[in-house]
């Protein structure tokens, strides 16, 4: 009977390709378990959490500013004096250095939009909590310190300009060197403002500026997270890595790493290369934890991935199979 035997036919092939899709799915099944196993359970939180921190410019500076700062230890601790090792770690350190300027150009322009943005919560503090409130505090606090950092980005990019010749510097730039014959002075721009060294120094001192208002905020907002959390449940309960009483604690701990830093770099005190290093690497783990947790606040970092082929995909094949069976019989 001819229609019998085309029908066992079409069964058999039916047949043929959803044991083939099974075998298939299978096969990609173990794969995906595979990874599971050798991927998501022993290596997935190294690579997320490098994944998360890179996510945004200023993790990757914060980055960038901890192998800077081990490189600095490791020139002093780690190598002997005027050794190969010695100066590959310099290498090192004066590489991230100038990398690092790309992160802070036209970083002025941004803290214009930061400044309007404290007076606004300034004055959103003052009108619902009070003209001495915490809240209305920090609004000016955080306006004084984006000015401050106004001037702290505006000082570092006019020396980036000068170090590669955009305006006349006293230092002749790299590429120009075998050019330049004798020494030259400071061209107008840096003349008017007292000169290099003086633009370092007044860079210097909006930098610290700026790193006092945000500890005097954070300290407001520390004793306001204490406070709140004592009302709460007297403080017994840990919020977990976003609790605010932890973040305004690692925030007064790298501030105060690199005020040390500052004031070294302004001639107030003196620490040797060891401390310095280690300060830079305290200061910018701390700010890799805080771009870490604003990219998992914000999710929009790495993600859990879920295991989608297994027994559902096979359950939802099989009826197929056995009807196709039933039909060949």
């Amino acid at each position: 009977n001819w229609p019998l035997l085309a029908a066992r036919r079409i069964s058999d092939s039916g047949l043929r390709d959803a044991l083939g899709r099974i075998s298939v799915e299978r096969a990609f099944e173990k794969v995906e378990r595979g990874v599971v196993v050798v991927y998501d359970r022993p290596l997935s939180a190294v690579f997320n959490f490098v994944y998360d921190v890179l996510h945004l410019s200023s993790g990757r500076d914060k980055f960038c500013a901890f192998l800077q700062g081990f490189a600095k230890f490791g020139s002093a601790s780690l190598s002997r004096p005027d050794s190969e090792r010695h100066f590959m770690f310099r290498g090192i350190e004066d590489s991230l250095s100038e990398g690092r300027k790309i992160f802070r150009l036209f970083k002025e322009f941004r803290e214009v939009y930061k400044v309007r943005r404290g007076i606004h919560r300034l004055t959103e503090g003052m009108s619902e909590h009070g003209v001495m409130s915490i809240p209305a505090v920090c609004g000016l606090l955080d306006t004084c310190g984006h000015i401050a950092s106004f001037f702290y980005y505006l000082f570092d990019n006019l020396l980036w300009a000068g170090s590669v010749g955009l305006i006349r510097s006293k230092e002749i730039p790299t590429w120009q060197r075998k050019m330049w014959d004798g020494f030259r002075r400071d061209g107008p721009v840096l003349r008017a403002l007292g000169g290099l060294s003086e633009v370092k120094r007044k860079k210097n001192l909006a930098s610290i500026w700026r790193l006092c208002f945000g500890f005097l905020a954070n300290v407001l907002l520390l004793y306001r997270a204490l406070k709140l959390a004592w009302k709460k449940n007297n403080g017994a309960t840990f919020e977990g890595p976003d609790d605010p009483r932890l973040f305004h604690t690692f925030e007064l701990i790298g501030m105060l790493a690199n005020f040390r830093i500052l004031r070294s770099k302004l001639g107030y005190t003196r620490l040797s290369h060891e401390e310095l290093g280690l300060l830079a690497m305290l200061a910018s783990a701390e700010g890799i934890w805080v771009n870490w947790r604003k990219v998992r606040r914000k999710k929009c970092g790495t993600k859990d991935f879920v295991v989608t082929l297994g027994r559902s995909s096979l359950s939802a094949s099989t009826p197929n199979l056995y009807a196709l069976r039933e039909l060949g019989a």
